[in-house]
């Protein structure tokens, strides 16, 4: 499906791509493209980018707001395990990719239904060339180090200098890479192996990642092509508890953090495989079937010096399968000297399967316990928890893809989908769409290109809304085994979330070099599902609702193309700006009452993404975590063999409320006014205690979370005139190379991305590790 729909942006991974030292998608797209955030929340190595396009959802943590995410139009599981946490991105390296397709528009993202609300993105990878064999190599090696570190931004060791010192080192991030293509009139291959390592910049942590992939293409016959790809990947990330992703524990013990043992390890694959046939002259049978498979393994210890006279461990698996097979019959002619016709009518099967099971127990020392904790049968109940989870889902699709074309000047697009899932009562959802372009260039001769589309498209609700919610539970010592039991019935009038959405264009080009564009969007989410809560008098604590409407608009511009191009000098450029407004449309009745309680404060018309906290005993906005204004200024300069790139990222607007971190009470013991410390906001977060008990959470301050950040730069030197003549080199090239150079920010913190929904809270949860500047030196070869 990927090969039908149109990209409103295309990212060609070239010498004008400023890459990045750590892998991943995610890196090669941040700042590149209008609309599309790519937020660096956290520096641990090996974690993947918060990513939104054109995303919005009730809750800002939500995976719900990410992109659909393809590769060479197969779908990936692309969010990170919830066991290991490791981007699925990183599997898929600069280079192996040839381009990346950004799809924002309602009338291609509808073809797709409940899967790409918000945003597709579409990953092609290399192939090999027709001709003879051809070898590409490259290698670079560097330290990460923290940049400019002041120990006063240094939240996760409560500004502790002596902590900072012990943890934070210089460590080495390298990569080697070696791709191996060629073909002939049989088609074409391409095999290739990649070995990454980034040690991060905490003592103790790194991540490394091996890949084996390959990409064939064989032509069986004259009409009967087929096409090969599979990625086999690996990946370990060890880790700590202080620094990582919430502290915890009061203070970190630099002493003995040493023994505290985090090893995560991820097995990934992913493979697809297409057949094309040709019935006729433009008459063309395909299918594609692919697999997106992962499984993750998580092994945790905390020993008793950390503990405080205490001992844990956990370990924790992960499986998660995801295949789907994609046949469509593809007709297109011309109907008249004036008309041409495409229409596609296909239909796609995937499935879903999740496995999760979770062994943890831990052990006192005041009861004769040990400094280890063996999680083996033998134990009871009170010191060893088991858990075990399964989530499957079949999804049936049918679409229906039509393109109507007058000469070069006007193209029709219509769309329709029809989605089933397994989960649900109420099966189908309906998504249609249809959008126009239309060229200036024959009727005014003016290069200006017009669009407009108009559709719907949706999403699922979590699982446990569809199936009910299950859960296991199960403890060695009295021989169970681990089962599953249902909390919750199915919510039988569930349904998938409505998204309505336009969308207004206009692209300019100037000199066949140069394009300006700049397009419109608006988009109305409708029908959330919700809990309820009941009176103990109804046997239940509560019962599923769906209602509630949010909107989300936004206006995207870009300035890119060759500035300059002559035979020693090319000056290629990318400017591109967004501006995002989100408001609540309709919340449900007796919000106090619903899963949707902390946002009693809003009004329609407020952001969504506010910032709610309490004063004097009453809800207050305090502030908005999205930025009003985001995008990247990259700049590529070529001349007598010389490059230098410069990627920039900038986001204006984002407040960032920090909490105290000794300014936390019970509510019972205070009073509803605040501050009561200097130096803080009279405003506080309410939270839930023991036994019932609410506390109340100080906020020292309410910031601006604006910045300006070089994320990418690199100086490249072309040897091959030099090297060339005495070896048999098609291309040599070193480079210098570095990411997160340096922000500048009024944010007291190190990162002001570093906040996912824009609270700094007290134990970090929702944090990340501040983000390490990398330096390193590489070489790349071709042969």
């Amino acid at each position: 499906m990927g090969s039908t729909a149109i990209a409103q942006d295309v990212l060609q991974v070239d010498s004008s791509v400023v890459s990045s030292n750590r892998n991943g998608a995610d890196q090669l797209l941040q700042g590149q493209v209008a609309g599309l955030r790519i937020r660096s929340w956290s520096g641990a190595a090996g974690t993947q980018s918060v990513i939104n396009l054109r995303g919005l959802s009730l809750d800002p943590t939500d995976e719900s707001t990410m992109p659909f995410i393809l590769v060479n139009g197969v779908p990936l599981i692309a969010s990170p395990s919830a066991i290991t946490a490791v981007n699925p991105l990183n599997y898929f390296s600069d280079e192996q990719i040839e381009r990346i397709e950004v799809l924002k528009t309602v009338d291609q993202l509808a073809m797709y239904g409940v899967s790409a609300a918000n945003g597709a993105i579409n990953i092609v990878l290399k192939e090999g060339r027709n001709a003879p064999l051809h070898v590409r190599a490259s290698a670079f090696a560097g330290s990460n180090y923290m940049n400019g570190f002041d120990y006063r931004k240094d939240a996760f060791y409560g500004f502790n200098t002596t902590a900072r010192r012990a943890v934070y080192k210089p460590a080495i991030i390298h990569a080697q890479r070696a791709i191996i293509d060629g073909g002939g009139e049989f088609g074409s291959y391409l095999f290739g192996v990649e070995n990454h390592g980034d040690r991060g910049v905490v003592a103790g942590t790194g991540f490394s990642q091996q890949s084996l992939f390959l990409n064939a293409a064989y032509n069986i016959s004259a009409r009967l092509k087929a096409q090969f790809y599979s990625n086999l990947s690996l990946a370990n990330r060890a880790g700590r508890y202080a620094g990582e992703y919430d502290r915890q524990f009061a203070l970190p013990i630099i002493a003995d953090e040493h023994q505290f043992m985090d090893d995560k390890k991820n097995t990934a694959q992913f493979s697809s495989l297409r057949l094309a046939y040709e019935l006729a002259p433009g008459l063309t049978l395909s299918s594609i079937a692919g697999i997106s498979y992962e499984g993750a393994k998580r092994d945790l210890f905390i020993p008793s010096t950390v503990l405080d006279g205490s001992v844990t461990a956990q370990s924790a698996a992960i499986k998660r399968q995801l295949i789907s097979v994609n046949t469509a019959l593809h007709y297109g002619r011309r109907l008249s000297d004036r008309w041409g016709l495409s229409m596609t009518l296909g239909n796609e099967i995937r499935s879903t399967d999740n496995r999760t099971t979770s062994v943890g127990g831990s052990k006192s020392l005041e009861y004769g316990g040990s400094n280890f904790v063996k999680v083996v049968t033998g134990y009871n109940a009170d010191q060893t928890d088991a858990w075990s989870g399964h989530a499957r889902e079949n999804l049936l699709s049918f679409y229906g893809l039509w393109k109507f074309a007058m000469h070069e000047d006007l193209t029709l697009n219509l769309t329709l989908r029809a989605d089933g899932s397994s989960l649900y009562d109420r099966k189908w959802g309906f998504y249609p769409a249809a959008g126009a372009r239309y060229s200036f260039a024959n009727t005014l001769d003016l290069p200006l290109v017009a669009s407009a589309s108009v559709g719907k498209t949706g999403i699922l609700s979590r699982p446990e809304v569809y199936r009910g919610e299950l859960a296991a539970y199960g403890d060695y010592f009295n021989r169970n085994e681990l089962g599953i039991g249902q909390l919750y019935a199915a919510y039988g009038d569930a349904k998938s979330i409505d998204v309505f959405q336009w969308d207004v264009g206009l692209k300019y080009t100037i000199g066949n070099r140069v394009t300006i564009f700049a397009d419109y969007f608006a988009k109305r989410y409708s029908d959330f599902t919700y809990r309820r809560y009941l009176p103990n008098i109804a046997g239940t604590d509560y019962a599923y609702e769906t209602g509630g409407e949010l909107q989300l608009s936004g206006l995207e511009a870009a300035v890119e193309g060759d500035l300059i191009r002559n035979d020693r000098f090319v000056w290629a450029s990318n400017i591109n700006v967004a501006w995002y407004d989100n408001s609540v449309g309709q919340l449900p009745a007796q919000l106090e009452r619903t899963s949707l309680m902390h946002l009693s404060a809003l009004r329609p018309g407020d952001a969504i993404t506010s910032i709610i906290a309490n004063e004097r005993g009453a809800t207050k906005v305090i502030g908005n975590s999205e930025a009003r204004f985001f995008g990247g200024v990259n700049n590529a300069f070529r001349y007598a063999g010389i490059t230098l790139g410069v990627a920039l990222t900038y986001a204006l607007g984002a407040d960032v409320a920090a909490e105290s971190f000794d300014s936390r009470y019970l509510a019972d013991q205070v009073g509803e006014v605040f501050p009561l410390k200097a130096a803080e906001t009279p405003y506080y977060f309410v939270q839930d205690g023991e036994n019932g008990a609410s506390i109340y959470q100080g906020i020292r301050t309410i910031e601006d979370g604006s910045f300006l950040r070089l994320s990418r730069a690199i100086v490249a030197y072309d040897l091959g005139p030099i090297l060339g003549k005495r070896l048999p080199l098609t291309k040599a090239e070193w480079f210098v190379r570095g990411d997160n150079l340096f922000t500048l920010t009024r944010y007291s913190g190190f990162n002001p991305e570093e906040n996912i929904g824009g609270v700094r809270r007290a134990d970090l949860s929702l944090t990340g590790m501040p983000i390490a500047t990398s330096i390193a030196l590489g070489l790349r070869l071709e042969f």
